[in-house]
């Protein structure tokens, strides 16, 4: 970790693969995709990148490994995302800007909708197998107690 030079906290590459679960071979290559902005680089031109900069990545990662989402949804959302905050510094945003912003913002809530039905799906169908798992545990349990008394007993079949 270093400081920057308004004393904030700055991590070398290293610390920001460690901190994310990111490797430095996908950190590269958002940067190439414009996935994420390029980093500041220290006198050896080394990247460091500000705390903004490594909760951004994490929620890129989370976004990616979690919830299953693109990096071509990913570039959507923050290309949107830089958008809305580079004009809210600004003089703000037209109607039409608002409007198209509106419609992809839409879009990618309905999107989330549709892989959310999806997951709950997937999780009704791994509980359905595991109450199957549960069921054959139980009746090969059952045999299992039984044999074991017959056992006990001396009975055979």
């Amino acid at each position: 970790m270093l400081k920057g030079g308004g004393g904030e906290n700055m991590y070398l590459i290293d610390d920001v693969t460690k901190m994310t679960g990111l490797t430095k071979r996908a950190l590269r290559y958002y940067e190439e995709i414009r996935l994420i902005l390029p980093p500041q680089r220290t006198k050896g031109n080394a990247r460091i990148y500000s705390e903004e900069e490594v909760k951004e990545l994490r929620k890129v990662a989370e976004a990616k490994e979690v919830l299953g989402f693109s990096l071509q949804e990913l570039q959507q959302f923050m290309s949107l995302k830089r958008m809305i905050e580079e004009r809210s510094e600004q003089q703000g945003l037209s109607a039409k800007e608002i409007t198209k912003i509106e419609n992809l913002l839409e879009n990618q809530i309905k999107m989330i909708e549709f892989k959310v039905v999806k997951m709950q799906a997937f999780k009704t169908e791994l509980k359905e197998m595991r109450e199957s798992a549960m069921e054959i545990h139980e009746k090969t349990k059952t045999k299992g107690e039984m044999k074991e008394w017959k056992d006990s007993i001396q009975i055979t079949d």
